[in-house]
């Protein structure tokens, strides 16, 4: 019998187990457990489980298609009702929290470093993921190729392969957090409360119904913004931050027309099923025996990291006076990147959030890179 059970390249096969990993993620948040650590954590879990136990691929073109497609298709779709007016004067200050989090993972590659041996490229090793912890996985490629990492093939695998595992557990442990009330308490955060009333009165809340003409025209919408932004990024050769401008173009729309986008009903609900379908893509992408066989130094490196950047978020945060839920979706933009950042606000219904985890997001693309090479040169 061929492992896995679903092949990279039976195309139904993974579409029934993704999209029944995402039903099943709406399904969980109803029950006692998904309301503690919610669905999208469980969704996580299983799509881990289901990979690691080689009933799907860890990568297919299913799974570049929702990171290629997907996944940008769904960020104008939770933008379309951001009002800018609202939205930027309470949203500067989380820039400090940007700058509080780049710093603390800086620390935490110096802390790393400085405790793990990880042989005579480790400090290759240490800036390529200090780099994909500022910006993302485009940013470690470009540093491990720019420092040379990259020519070593079993240590750059090793390394992606550790990153990718620890970066799935980084990612449910912040979403674990808001449900820590001690830690709630410490930091305070009027998002959560706001959350937590919410569910409380979500069957008070009257559902708008379903309107077919309304969800064609946020998909037409949506993919406009797409096809522009990508568009635009490719003629000025930075198509990698394709990304920056489908979100310059979602709020250009939802504010040039906001009387219109507000009567469209629909389009964050389909945005959030778009994630959920991710969710379950991050979790089944973590390959836990391959970083076992390979990378257990790097590992606890990046252990080590996490560890200290999530120790000076939450430090900042306390100290700076800044809403947890900000910090929280701020450390991910940072780690994470965009996507996550706004998978991570939208899970949570945190509207507000998403808009500024996408662009600090991109900003975290933006600077990774210098970061990354600079402390290949210092740790050196």
């Amino acid at each position: 019998m061929s492992l896995p059970l679903i092949s990279a390249d039976n195309t139904f096969g993974l579409l029934f187990v993704f999209l029944g990993l995402a039903a099943f993620g709406f399904w969980a948040e109803k029950t006692k457990l998904g309301q503690w650590i919610s669905g999208v954590i469980l969704t996580i879990l299983a799509g881990m489980a289901l990979s690691n136990l080689r009933v799907v691929p860890f990568g297919s073109p299913i799974h570049d298609a929702v990171w290629g497609i997907v996944v940008p298709m769904a960020i104008p779709l939770l933008l379309f009702r951001a009002d800018l007016k609202r939205i930027l004067p309470e949203a500067g200050h989380l820039t400090i929290a940007f700058a509080i989090c780049v710093l603390a993972t800086v620390a935490g590659v110096f802390a790393g470093f400085a405790l793990i041996d990880m042989g005579p490229e480790g400090n290759l090793v240490a800036a390529s993921l200090g780099a994909s912890w500022i910006g993302g996985s485009m940013n470690f490629a470009a540093v491990s190729q720019a420092t040379g990492l990259s020519q070593n093939g079993a240590l750059t695998a090793a390394s992606a392969a550790a990153d990718n595992v620890v970066a799935t557990l980084f990612i449910t442990l912040l979403l674990v957090l808001p449900g820590w009330h001690w830690l709630v308490r410490l930091i305070p955060s009027k998002i959560i409360e706001a959350e937590e009333y919410e569910e409380e009165h979500e069957e008070e809340a009257k559902r708008p119904e379903l309107d077919m003409g309304a969800l064609a025209m946020q998909l037409f919408i949506a993919a406009a913004c797409c096809f522009v932004g990508f568009q635009t990024a490719a003629l000025l050769g930075i198509a990698q931050y394709g990304v920056l401008f489908v979100t310059i173009n979602a709020l250009l729309v939802a504010n040039i027309f906001p009387g219109p986008m507000q009567r469209l009903e629909g389009g964050f609900d389909l945005g959030m099923f778009f994630m959920y379908l991710f969710f379950g893509i991050i979790g089944s992408g973590a390959d836990v025996m391959l970083m076992i066989e390979t990378a257990l130094p790097i590992f606890a490196f990046v252990i080590v990291m996490a560890s200290v950047h999530l120790a000076i978020a939450l430090a900042g945060a306390k100290l700076f006076r800044i809403d947890l839920a900000e910090m929280l979706v701020i450390s991910n933009a940072v780690t994470l990147g965009p996507a996550t950042a706004a998978a991570m606000a939208a899970g949570r219904r945190w509207r507000q959030l998403v808009m500024p985890g996408v662009m600090l997001g991109v900003l975290g693309y933006a600077v990774a890179n210098f970061i990354g090479v600079g402390l290949a040169g210092v740790l050196g």
